[in-house]
């Protein structure tokens, strides 16, 4: 999960906790700061046995080279 940090990804919905994938393995992540909004940008800060934490940070854009494309 380390690779994960500093990792940036749109949310595809309002939930505080859901699903994406990172370099092609599954993640389940949890929104520890801000509230999520569809097509929010996400950004992982730390990582526990079994989340992602990530924050609301919407001043990232999807040229970031951290930009994840979470489908």
């Amino acid at each position: 999960m380390e690779k994960t940090v500093g990792k940036c990804f749109r949310a595809k919905n309002e939930n505080y906790i859901d699903t994406v994938r990172i370099l092609g393995s599954p993640y389940t992540y949890k929104v520890v700061g801000g509230v999520p909004e569809k097509d929010a940008m996400l950004q992982v800060v730390d990582f526990t046995e079994n989340f992602l934490l990530v924050v609301v940070d919407n001043s990232l854009f999807e040229s970031d080279v951290n930009f994840i494309v979470n489908r």
